[in-house]
């Protein structure tokens, strides 16, 4: 792991960034011989938590195997800021472990080496869906896929029969069952909600997790052409079904209360203690609520809408950082994490905190770890209907500024769906522009 001085203070991140940016000022570091390289690696965790956990035995693992030496830090609160910090003082840590929809963020500030997949060992055996999340706009590699997943519609079974309503084949029918769960109080509770969203603006939590609902409701955020992007969220398909997300909460009044200031923690918590009958999320919460709701929930793949299904797919990526002077390390580092034994640490069979959702690595069986069913369920979904975000080289100015609408119109339910989506492509068209991708 490399350490050097801190720059001067005055110095602009943007200076900063530009000075150790991609492979070639990474080449440009003297790499240690590999007997005395070490890793320093970062994940987007809380600390002293499951994830943390499996993420310290996962290293540990790593250790063994190999000899190098390694040292986790889980780190949830201001992650990003702190790796800013750490890019302002050209230390950068060897290995950061984050989100795929991270990859143009990071790799358009020259934060990380583009990676040879034909270099990795064991690569071949990554499936091609997953080397998607690790792909940038310039169609180049910056990251070795870890696991994968997409998500499901959790929801509560005892609810539904209670209502002698079978399970949704449509938005006719999901809409209906929010509505039972409403307006027929199967609960026993008067303030069911129909859904639990996470609305709030921050991180884009209501633009990720109605992105399903987005996309299967005709919606599109660009259009590629072939020589780049023109913004597609005005169209038609895109104000149809950012007009069906908003009518959830101002039409048909199955949101829950607080939808719009609720983040994923607090969404999560209104399911899991009755006061929702469905949300829609990743398998990462499957075994806390399997544990909260018991043979009560059952796991459902989301009804087609006008468009058919689409299911937003997520990952996280081995990040192989500039700067280091480990390189030989952090490429070991990233074949442990895809070999089957370090997929089967990260899978930690049905117990919370799970690093590695769906296995990356195609000859893993999760049956093998496994019991639950639902996790077959996700594994189709993500197989048939799983979509990543677009490849544009900075996905976080989208999702952000698509937040923010989205909000607005389930917030204020007087505001013209047409109007507010054209401002949106406004937004995307300057933003495009500014990252240098529009299309002429």
């Amino acid at each position: 792991m490399r350490r050097t001085p801190p720059l001067a203070a005055g110095l602009a991140v943007a200076v900063v960034l530009s000075g150790c940016s991609g492979m070639t000022a990474a080449s440009q570091v003297d790499q240690l011989e590999p007997e005395r390289q070490t890793l320093e690696i970062w994940q987007r965790k809380a600390p002293n938590t499951p994830p943390d956990a499996i993420g310290q035995k996962l290293v540990r693992a790593f250790t063994e195997r190999t000899g190098i030496p390694a040292e986790l830090t889980s780190i949830s609160q201001d992650f990003e800021i702190k790796l800013q910090q750490r890019a302002i003082q050209r230390n950068l840590p060897d290995i950061v472990i984050n989100d795929t929809a991270q990859l143009g963020n990071l790799q358009s500030q020259g934060l990380l080496r583009r990676i040879d997949p034909a270099a990795i060992d064991g690569a071949e055996e990554v499936n091609d869906r997953a080397w998607d999340g690790a792909r940038a706009y310039d169609g180049d590699f910056y990251g070795v896929p870890m696991t994968a997943h997409t998500v499901a519609l959790f929801n509560r079974q005892d609810w539904r029969e209670e209502l002698g309503l079978g399970v949704p084949e449509d938005w006719d029918d999901l809409l209906g069952l929010w509505r039972g769960y409403v307006d027929d109080d199967p609960a026993g509770a008067e303030d069911a909600a129909g859904l639990a969203v996470p609305g709030t603006t921050q991180r884009g939590y209501l633009s990720w997790n109605t992105a399903t609902f987005f996309w299967s409701g005709g919606g599109e955020y660009f259009e590629e052409t072939g020589d780049g992007y023109r913004s597609a969220v005005a169209s038609e398909g895109s104000v149809a079904a950012a007009t069906w997300i908003r009518d959830l909460a101002c039409t048909d009044g199955v949101l829950q209360p607080g939808a719009s200031s609720q983040d994923t923690g607090a969404a999560k918590d209104t399911f899991a203690t009755g006061r929702a009958g469905s949300f829609l999320v990743a398998p990462y919460e499957l075994p806390a609520l399997r544990a909260a709701i018991g043979d009560d929930l059952e796991v459902l793949a989301p009804p087609p809408g006008p468009a058919g299904l689409t299911t937003l797919a997520e990952g996280n990526n081995v990040y192989l950082m500039a700067g280091s002077d480990s390189h030989d390390a952090q490429e070991r580092f990233a074949e442990f994490v895809i070999s089957v034994e370090g997929q089967q640490i990260g899978m930690a069979g049905d117990r919370d905190g799970n690093l590695v959702r769906l296995p990356v690595n195609a000859t893993v069986d999760m049956r093998d770890t496994r019991t639950d069913p639902a996790w077959e369920l996700f594994q189709r979904l993500f197989d048939e209907h799983g979509r990543y975000v677009p490849a544009v080289p900075n996905w976080n100015p989208f999702l952000n500024g698509s937040a923010v609408t989205l909000n607005a119109l389930i917030s204020d339910c007087s505001l013209d769906v047409r109007a507010e989506m054209e401002r949106l492509d406004r937004t995307f068209t300057a933003e495009l522009e500014q990252q240098g991708v529009l299309a002429r």
